[in-house]
Parts: C-alpha cells; sequence; structure tokens
C-alpha cells in the first residue's frame, strides 16, 4: 500500500473502507481477497469495512471481514430483504428505506453528478418511493445504495467513505453497480484501488503466488 494512503487511513479515527465488485468473481481470486482483508483488518484495527451484500466479490469480502470481527461489518442494502442467508452473524445492516427525504436528497444529488443516466433514475425514485415498485425504481434503489456506501449518512450513524477498494470486471470494469460506486468515489474524491493497484500490495500477491503454486 502507498504510504500516503496508509498515512490517510491510519490518521483517522474510524476509517470507512469499502470493500466491493464484480458478482462475476473468478474463484481463483477468493484467496487474494481473503487475504487482502485479514491484513486490512490487522493493519487498521479501528477501520470498519462497507459493502453491499451482493454475491461474489462483496460475500467473499464480507465473509472474511466477519472472519476477523462481524461487528466491523456495514451491510448497505436497497431493501430490508436483499440476501438474508449472505448476511454474516453479527454485521450491522442499513437500508436505503431508512433515509430520510432530506437525506435521500442529497444523496440523489451526489448520483447525479456521477452519471446523467443515474441521475434520471435517482429523482424518478425520490418521486415515487412511496408509491408502486417498478422496474424503475427497483433498479434505482441499488443506484443510491450504492452511492450512500461512499456518501454516507449522519442521520443513520454511517461515515463516509475513506476508501474504496474494488474487484472489477476485466471485461466491463466501468459497468454495473460496481462502475456507479466507482464514479461516485471519483466524484467525491475518495481514494480508490482495483486489483490492477491492490493486486501488487505484498498481502495479496502473496497469497496469488500460493494460488498459483499450490500452496496452503
Amino acid at each position: 500500500m502507498d504510504a500516503s494512503l496508509h498515512q490517510h487511513l491510519s490518521a483517522q479515527d474510524r476509517p470507512v473502507i469499502l470493500l466491493e465488485g464484480t458478482r462475476k468473481l473468478p474463484v481463483q481470486a477468493h484467496g487474494q481477497l481473503q487475504a487482502l482483508t485479514a491484513w486490512l483488518c490487522a493493519e487498521f484495527p479501528r477501520a470498519v469495512f462497507r459493502s453491499g451484500n451482493a454475491e461474489g466479490t462483496d460475500a467473499v469480502f464480507a465473509d472474511a471481514v466477519a472472519a476477523c470481527d462481524p461487528a466491523r461489518l456495514e451491510l448497505v442494502l436497497p431493501h430490508e430483504g436483499m440476501g438474508r442467508k449472505r448476511r454474516p452473524p453479527g454485521a450491522r445492516c442499513v437500508a436505503l428505506k431508512a433515509m430520510s427525504d432530506a437525506d435521500l436528497t442529497r444523496v440523489v444529488a451526489v448520483t447525479r453528478q456521477a452519471g446523467r443516466d443515474a441521475g434520471r433514475l435517482g429523482d424518478y425514485y425520490l418521486a415515487h418511493r412511496n408509491g408502486p415498485s417498478s422496474a424503475a425504481t427497483s433498479k434505482a434503489t441499488y443506484l443510491l445504495r450504492d452511492t450512500l456506501k461512499v456518501t454516507g449518512s449522519e442521520a443513520l450513524g454511517l461515515a463516509p467513505a475513506a476508501l474504496g477498494i474494488f474487484f472489477v470486471n476485466d471485461a466491463d470494469p466501468t459497468g454495473g453497480g460496481t462502475g456507479h460506486t466507482i464514479r461516485v468515489c471519483e466524484v467525491l474524491g475518495v481514494p480508490l484501488a482495483t486489483q490492477a493497484e491492490w493486486g501488487s500490495w505484498g498481502c495479496a500477491a502473496d497469497a496469488d503466488q500460493k494460488t498459483l503454486s499450490g500452496g496452503d
């Protein structure tokens, strides 16, 4: 890890580190994610880890945090029922529906900055959040959830993210919810690293070498 990034995290009393990425996570990458998470938990003992509880990368990261300390895991959900079986016991769960209209308006404004289409969906959700569900409101809940993971919410006790760590789909690194979350990080100036960066950090590189060599 870059020395300035390490200092950035170490200087904060309770830094929030996002851990997330593509649902299409290669099996051979599991060891890297687990080793990276174990190192982050030990290196930054006051850090909180936040994810979105999706299948694939999110789930592997979340289970790795839970193996360290589930109380340090925050799952931000599009709705209360998402992925109940994937939630590690002891993790904190916060759903988008818990937000006030004022707080949601702030999140929609950031979503709009991250992309025109995403902003339109956010505006639609804000106008129809108490109406019947539709394809548009359903898609919007996931995008707004992704924005909330980065912005945080003082009212909900969610601090803003200090760092975003992602495993992106090489075939479409800027697509889907992961791509949107990365753009939100860029809009807000939150440092981020994909496997192209964190894959060279010692902890992940060591795990990758063990996988390639068949080591334990």
